[in-house]
């Protein structure tokens, strides 16, 4: 691992459409410094030649390995492929997580600097059991879920159907009193978008066994397995930037808003606020809803 500042970055970006926005989110991360990983959900009618910012100063590796369902293992499953990828690479000083939908709303210099001050904090955001965690969160994890990739194929007498019959699974379960929570692990969940250290990183992947088998049935799981390690292994949690376990994204720098949303998508009107605002990213942005707060980021971005 690299020790002390000036380490190189990787970002690893998952993406599924909006390819405009791909391509501004790539040019507003090159950076001499930084490496991009992008896994193209093989799902999507994206091509791999369709990402046509290229990198001037770092690496940039495109991926269409892995069909992606929402709330499905999948999610989880590309993400360790993008982690893998990335460390037989590295290693790197920081691994960033972002989405497609994902832009930066600081200048690549800024980001590396805030990183630099807060070398070896652990950007994860999750909440613990409380007022912010309600019963269904410790049910995705606690019964089997084997009907994800079928909760949102676009039919909605289908997707009634599969998540009728999934309940379904869910009341024997309940009846029979299935528990898959590690007996031995403290609750948690949250977010899954990350910025973590080269320690971390390999701490994931030496339980990507345990992963798999922990959380291939489990609903979301993207949104468990990280905030799972992190919070039951002392080391990593005494790391974290940020420690209210209630909610508050800046335990990973990104302002996304769920009081608005799921999760609210940003508008021009939200632009002036969040280049103003103390957080490094924000999400989701939408080519469809309001281009325009893309191209005011963008721009703001691209004059520094």
């Amino acid at each position: 691992m690299q020790n002390g500042n000036k380490g190189r970055h990787a970002y690893l970006i998952l993406a599924h459409n909006q390819i405009d926005l791909l391509n501004k989110l790539i040019t507003l991360l090159d950076h001499p410094r930084n490496d991009i990983y992008v896994h193209i959900d093989s799902n999507s009618d994206i091509k791999k030649g369709d990402i046509t910012e290229r990198k001037t100063d770092g690496l940039l590796k495109i991926y269409k390995d892995i069909a992606i369902y929402w709330s499905d293992f999948s999610l989880t499953e590309s993400e360790l492929f993008l982690l893998r990828k990335a460390i037989d690479n590295g290693p790197y000083q920081y691994y960033h997580l972002l989405s497609g939908s994902d832009l930066p709303i600081k200048s690549q210099e800024y980001i590396l600097n805030f990183f630099d001050k807060n070398n070896g904090r652990e950007f994860v955001e999750y909440q613990v059991p409380g007022k912010f965690l309600s019963k269904p969160y410790y049910e995705r994890i606690k019964y089997y879920h084997v009907l994800t990739k079928h909760y949102r194929s676009g039919k909605k007498v289908k997707d009634y159907f599969f998540v009728g019959l999934e309940y379904f699974c869910i009341f024997w379960q309940w009846l029979f009193r299935v528990n898959r929570i590690p007996r031995d692990m403290d609750f948690a969940r949250g977010s899954q978008w990350f910025d973590i250290t080269d320690d971390l990183a390999r701490y994931i992947l030496e339980n990507e066994a345990w992963i798999k088998k922990q959380f291939r049935a489990t609903r979301a799981s993207d949104e468990s397995f990280l905030p799972l390690l992190v919070h039951n292994n002392p080391k990593f949690k005494d790391a974290l930037y940020f420690k209210t376990f209630d909610g508050d994204m800046h335990g990973n720098m990104r302002y996304i808003d769920w009081s608005r949303g799921e999760p609210h998508v940003i508008t021009s009107e939200d632009v002036d606020m969040l280049l103003n605002s103390d957080f490094l990213f924000a999400r989701k942005f939408s080519e469809k809803a309001d281009e325009e707060a893309i191209d005011r980021v963008f721009d703001a971005l691209k004059s520094k």
